[in-house]
């Protein structure tokens, strides 16, 4: 069956010759350059076009991240659709109300939802081609070949897996998109044992090939691909798979867990916990562009009197989507949590503007002017905005703390989740001791005091505290059937979900918004006998 990418093929031709018009040439980071002699049969016909082309693959997943449309909700919307954020005002926060993403006539829909379609398939027709034309190069070095296969077949099963867990009833295909196939579309969805056995494929072949090092920081290693083997043979129910593949991962004696909270997301992120993140720093994969996550998802605490932008408050914050208070409970049951302050998350916003300070107040104290009332809009929208925990993930301190614009590499994969799928399989094995060791380890890093009994819920907390906002909650939930229940028990705040004037999302919710909408455009041009996903017909 042929994979039809549903996006104008005379226009993206184009626009992926300059895509891919990259190569790496750096010793740390992957990094583009431009080649004048790019052309399509470049790409495809020499060693260098792939490896540039596989290149061109990295640039095409950063795009998602980098769209700074309605106010750089894209890449958050995973995060506002969670149980785990509260969204305040903004576009993002539309998603965390349903009143976006949750029908086939809403525009979160035709945007946001649709954005993840397009530009996931589009990564895959990219892969296909790559691929198909690796396969059949002749004269190329066989280790060559294997480093340019595995990279792409990662980018494809990646992207197969993301949009199988956002949108159920996809379609897959090994057949890259040519102007002679281009209109040729899939009737029917592809069985779910043809999506997975493609995506194992895909990743069995990369953990065979790929070196556990890699020699730019930013490429799919060996880490990475066994750490979404293992997420897929969770998603089967295959403990025997995942325990043995996170295994791998944890005893290769490749990764390790920084020694500290503080250092997991300081710097570049190119440590020895990091499998896999998306490159944004300067002169990396396409020259350095910016995203706006960390403005979303940080209080304007700056609006209060005696505080001003600096790195040690997050710098600049509007507070669209923020923790809500099922998280804050978690982080703050152990007071010793170093999560929490100023490293992964910010709880305190400090006094630091002398002539603005109101009376009472000295520099250096935590900001205390708002409360959060049960009833009062006027004071919790204050308290929301400018006063509520925020995510410092996504944080740069290098650039001004006054600019919104931040280069910071965002945090894919990393070896703290590789230790929690690990303790999730081996207790689902009944090997409650490695799981409790597993577990552990990313307690104690935290200096929090370790669990003497395991179970989900010990789990799914744990994950919360580390993993949030990191992109991997919502698929966590659906994935062990606990979706609806926990959103339904703690989605957004109670205040915040009466205050909005469409209705409390906890009456809107339904089970099937497990799966998101495919998108009508999409749709449209699938033809009416393609199904579309239960409860939105």
């Amino acid at each position: 069956m042929k994979l039809y990418t549903l996006f104008n093929f005379k226009k993206s031709i184009p626009m992926l010759i300059v895509a891919l018009m990259c190569t790496s040439c750096s010793d740390d980071f992957l990094v583009d350059e431009l080649l004048s002699d790019t052309s399509v049969d470049f790409l495809y016909s020499t060693p260098q076009g792939l490896e540039s082309a596989v290149v061109g693959l990295y640039t095409l997943n950063r795009q998602i991240y980098e769209d700074n449309s309605l106010n750089g909700a894209y890449p958050l919307i995973l995060q506002a659709k969670s149980d785990l954020g509260v969204g305040i005002t903004g576009e993002v926060s539309l998603y965390s109300r349903l009143l976006w993403g949750a029908s086939l006539g809403d525009f979160g829909t035709e945007s946001g939802l649709n954005k993840y379609w397009v530009h996931f398939y589009k990564i895959v027709d990219r892969a296909n081609a790559i691929i198909e034309a690796a396969e059949k190069l002749e004269g190329i070095d066989e280790d060559r070949r294997n480093q340019i296969l595995s990279e792409a077949r990662c980018m494809r099963a990646n992207s197969i897996f993301t949009l199988y867990r956002c949108f159920n009833n996809i379609f897959v295909s090994t057949v890259p998109t040519t102007p002679e196939n281009a209109f040729e579309v899939p009737r029917d969805k592809s069985s779910v044992e043809d999506i997975f056995s493609l995506v194992k494929s895909d990743l069995g072949f990369a953990i065979d090939h790929l070196d556990y090092s890699t020699p730019q920081f930013g490429r799919w290693n060996q880490g990475a691909a066994r750490h979404l083997r293992a997420k897929v043979a969770m998603w089967e129910g295959d403990w025997t798979e995942a325990a043995t593949q996170t295994d791998a991962v944890i005893t290769s004696g490749n990764f390790s867990l920084v020694p500290t909270a503080k250092e997991v997301f300081a710097g570049e992120l190119d440590h020895s916990e990091t499998l896999f993140a998306v490159n944004f720093k300067n002169e990396t994969i396409g020259g350095g562009s910016y995203h706006i996550m960390n403005w979303n998802v940080v209080s304007s605490s700056a609006e209060a009197p005696g505080v001003i932008q600096s790195v040690e408050n997050g710098g600049a914050g509007v507070g669209f989507l923020s923790l809500n208070d099922y998280t804050i409970n978690l982080l703050n049951e152990d007071p010793n949590d170093e999560r929490k302050n100023g490293t992964y998350y910010i709880f305190e916003y400090l006094y630091n503007d002398e002539e603005t300070l109101p009376a009472g107040k000295t520099i250096g104290q935590p900001l205390d002017l708002y409360e959060n009332s049960p009833t009062d809009q006027n004071e919790f929208m204050l308290y929301y905005r400018r006063q509520n925990p925020g995510v410092l993930k996504f944080f740069d301190n290098e650039v001004e703390p006054t600019d919104r614009n931040h280069y910071k590499n965002v945090m894919i994969y990393r070896l703290a989740e590789t230790y929690l799928i690990g303790a999730e399989a081996h207790m689902m094995l009944g090997d409650d001791g490695t799981a409790l060791q597993y577990l552990n380890t990313v307690r104690t890093r935290a200096n929090v005091a370790p669990k003497a009994a395991i179970d989900l819920q010990t789990i799914l907390d744990e994950r919360a505290r580390e993993l949030a906002f990191e992109g991997q909650r919502w698929f966590t939930l659906k994935r062990t059937g606990k979706l609806y229940e926990f959103l339904l028990d703690h989605m957004n705040n109670d205040n915040m979900n009466e205050s909005y004037p469409e209705g409390n999302p906890k009456v809107i919710l339904k089970e099937y918004m497990e799966n998101w909408p495919i998108p009508p455009q999409q749709i449209d041009l699938l033809g009416p006998s393609y199904p579309q996903n239960d409860g939105y017909n």
